[in-house]
């Protein structure tokens, strides 16, 4: 997911979101001395046969960050599109992009031949991500998941998970999970993997042993490559294309971000799709800066979802890759 750092935390939270308190006021009670967060150590040391020393251990140095609530609730995707894009679609990216592209060019060559992945599209999730490296998270991931799963009931029992697997990444990795630092939702390394995509699609690129999201651009471009392959990505097949529409009242908006829309209805709208395969496409309706944009989204540009849930976010990626493509040419 993208850096956390984009927007300013909200600072009025509802109760709802506010962490249980210490008698007086005088401030949070501390997660371990809390009942739901003793039960919960309990549940997971029955489920999955970690020691229940090392997570009281663990969780007894877990802070409660207010900041993280205020990114949960405004994330960067809320944003309209032409404000998102401006982040992330900048010379200064672009050049930094091709940089990496090149300074990689044998790992990206591998990834391409090994899980069918362009390295294109994995460059330009690394660099919506974290600019090549250049901002993977300033939030310590423990405090992160331990407020979100404890403190903000409209996500709770996913970041409760989260933290779980964060558990069985430190027992499987060689990780120290009160170590780690990524974004606000706990994401870590250049392809900000929370730590369940960490437990099922980080991969070893250079055998060394280990699955190093931070240090190793060989673990780094292959783990990616590997989510979309995961993912059922298919090599050159298209992705996005912009819709010239005259007519807006009759095209079709997708719901969601599954496809689901035929191309009958497309043409049925006067319009007539570049690649038209008989499969579903999502239709998107974007506000950029000069009017409302239409975006076929086909069946990869849904797989770039599957990283992040988020058309902005798909698009941004395709763009990005989009003039990483060109400039390697």
């Amino acid at each position: 997911m993208p850096p956390a750092q984009i927007l300013p935390p909200i600072l009025a939270l509802s109760i709802a979101a506010l962490p249980a308190l210490a008698a007086g006021n005088e401030g949070p009670i501390p997660y371990w001395k809390r009942a739901d967060v003793q039960e919960w150590i309990k549940q997971t040391v029955q489920q999955h046969d970690l020691s229940e020393e090392h997570i009281q251990r663990i969780v007894k140095t877990a802070r409660y960050r207010a900041d993280v609530i205020g990114y949960a609730k405004r994330p960067a995707e809320s944003m309209s599109w032409h404000r998102y894009r401006k982040i992330f679609l900048t010379p200064e990216r672009t050049a930094s992009g091709r940089a990496y592209l090149e300074k990689h060019a044998d790992l990206f060559a591998a990834a391409e031949r090994d899980y069918s992945v362009s390295a294109e599209i994995i460059a330009g999730i690394i660099g919506v991500e974290t600019y090549y490296g250049e901002n993977t998270g300033q939030h310590r991931v423990l405090d992160a998941l331990m407020t979100l799963g404890f403190d903000y009931p409209p996500r709770a029992k996913f970041f409760r998970g989260q933290i779980v697997h964060l558990l069985l990444l430190e027992r499987e990795a060689g990780l120290r999970a009160q170590d780690l630092y990524g974004s606000w939702a706990g994401a870590m390394g250049l392809g900000q993997f929370i730590p369940s995509s960490y437990r099922h699609f980080a991969v070893d690129g250079d055998g060394d042993g280990k699955r190093d999201l931070w240090n190793s651009p060989a673990d780094i471009i292959a783990s990616v490559a590997n989510y979309f392959k995961q993912h059922h990505w298919k090599m050159g097949n298209p992705i996005a294309e912009r819709l010239n529409v005259a007519n807006p009242d009759i095209l079709p908006i997708s719901k969601a971000l599954l496809p689901d829309i035929t191309v009958e209805q497309i043409e049925a709208a006067g319009l007539t799709l570049s690649y038209p395969d008989h499969s579903p496409v999502a239709v998107h309706k974007l506000e950029a800066e000069s009017g409302t944009e239409y975006w076929v989204g086909y069946h990869n540009f849904y797989v770039i979802t599957r990283y992040n849930h988020s058309a902005l976010y798909a698009l941004a990626v395709y763009q990005l890759s989009q003039t990483l493509h060109h400039d390697v040419d």
